[in-house]
């Protein structure tokens, strides 16, 4: 995940982390609206200074991915419906799991169909499991299932973070919770790598 942003997005992945590390299943409402107000007046010139953007749609991800992890769901998918292709569709997805609107959710997912980041977060989740000390029963099963399958399933995980909405200090919560984070990272890596 290793990926040079330009001075702009590395700054507001900055901000992010530092205080926004681990983003609610289902958020409240933004966790900075300074920030919300920052990128809805960012183009994506501005996002981009000093990089050639190859792929508007690519650099809507990016822009869209940056209001999401900052729980900013109604901006985010203000970009995202815009978005037609495979990823824009992932990020709209996101947005729908985290309103929380699981069925629609399911529905932009089926549009992503397999999408390149499958494979890395499946394996990144198995990591998760097995990193953590004396797992509940819960996740301990979430691990097994995750090991006997081959391919990431992304439905299986919108239902793992809707059977998780009403526990919130379960250690499957912190799990999904760590899973949606190196999600969101992960989507944005390609994002820009396909932006530039």
């Amino acid at each position: 995940m290793n990926v040079a942003y330009t001075s702009t997005i590395a700054e507001i992945i900055e901000k992010l982390e530092g205080g926004n590390p681990l983003p609610p299943l289902v958020p409240k409402n933004a966790w900075s609206n300074e920030l919300t107000d920052e990128l809805i007046a960012l183009s994506l010139e501005d996002l981009f200074h000093g990089q050639s953007l190859k792929d508007d749609l690519f650099g809507g991800a990016i822009k869209s991915g940056l209001l999401l992890w900052n729980d900013a769901l109604d901006d985010s998918h203000d970009v995202s419906q815009e978005l037609g292709n495979n990823t824009g569709s992932y990020w709209h997805g996101i947005m729908h799991r985290r309103e929380p609107d699981y069925s629609n959710a399911k529905y932009w997912f089926g549009r992503v169909g397999t999408h390149p980041i499958f494979p890395e977060l499946r394996e990144h989740a198995i990591a998760l499991v097995k990193e953590t000390t004396n797992p509940s029963e819960a996740l301990s099963q979430i691990g097994q299932s995750l090991e006997a399958q081959e391919n990431w399933d992304v439905y299986q995980f919108i239902d793992w973070c809707q059977a998780a909405e009403n526990d919130l200090s379960s250690d499957v919560t912190r799990f999904l919770q760590q899973v949606q984070a190196a999600e969101i990272k992960m989507l944005l890596a390609y994002s820009y790598r396909n932006a530039i």
